[in-house]
Order: structure tokens, then C-alpha cells, then sequence
């Protein structure tokens, strides 16, 4: 009886640490503040805005590529201006301008930046998959 109420209080304590150790993980940590970001792409010549929502600290939105967005923008503390992703893709010299575009806030702080590119191929080569809208 007395092996029986041990089993019953082990099981018991290590589900609860399980579940403490899966929310801590998953949560922000603490201090952390989330940053939401709102991006936008005009190509020149169209009347089309392209328009998503990107959140980080958890990545979210809806961005199809939030994770990946995020983690590019995380090193570079959320200036895709400074972004170099390099994808290995060579561009035509096509002139059709796009001016890609971020406003938000990025771990608290305000951020807005926009950068004009002569064509989405180069862009893409620097931003990697953070403005595909």
C-alpha cells in the first residue's frame, strides 16, 4: 500500500516538472519583448501593394516564412537593410524597381526602414525569404 502511494506521488511530481520544463521552453523568456512587424512590397509601375504581418519573439504572423524571417532579422537586431543573405542565384539586369518596406516595433524599440532595389531577384538576394509576400 505504502509502494503504492510512492508511485502515485513520483508519477504525479514528474508531470509536473515535465509540463514546467515544456512551458518554459516555449515561452518568451522573460524580459523578452515580442517584436511585430508590418512589411510591404511595391513594384513599380503596379497599383498592387503586397502586404504581411511578421511576428517575432515567438515567430508568427502571417508571414509564410515566419521562422526563417525572424531568425535572418535576429542578426541583424531587425534592420533588413543590413541584411546580406546571398542566395546563391544569379539576377538579370531587368529595371523593374521594387521598394520593400518595415514598420513596426522590434524588441520594443520603433523601427522603420525602407530600401529601394532595381529588381525582386535582387532584393531577394539580400533579404532572403523576408519579403516574400
Amino acid at each position: 500500500m505504502l509502494l503504492k502511494q510512492i508511485r502515485r506521488v513520483l508519477l504525479a511530481t514528474t508531470l509536473i516538472a515535465g509540463a514546467a520544463v515544456t512551458s518554459a521552453t516555449t515561452a518568451p523568456a522573460q524580459g523578452e519583448l515580442p517584436s511585430v512587424l508590418h512589411l510591404s512590397l511595391n513594384t513599380e509601375g503596379s497599383s498592387v501593394q503586397r502586404t504581411t504581418l511578421l511576428e517575432c519573439h515567438p515567430a508568427g504572423g502571417t508571414h509564410k516564412f515566419a521562422q526563417k524571417a525572424c531568425t535572418d532579422l535576429e542578426l541583424v537586431q531587425g534592420d533588413f537593410r543590413r541584411m546580406n543573405v546571398h542566395l546563391a542565384r544569379a539576377c538579370t539586369l531587368e529595371h523593374l524597381p521594387v521598394t520593400a518596406k518595415l514598420e513596426g516595433k522590434w524588441r520594443g524599440g520603433v523601427v522603420s526602414y525602407t530600401k529601394n532595389y532595381p529588381n525582386a531577384c535582387a532584393m531577394q538576394n539580400e533579404t532572403g525569404v523576408l519579403f516574400d509576400l
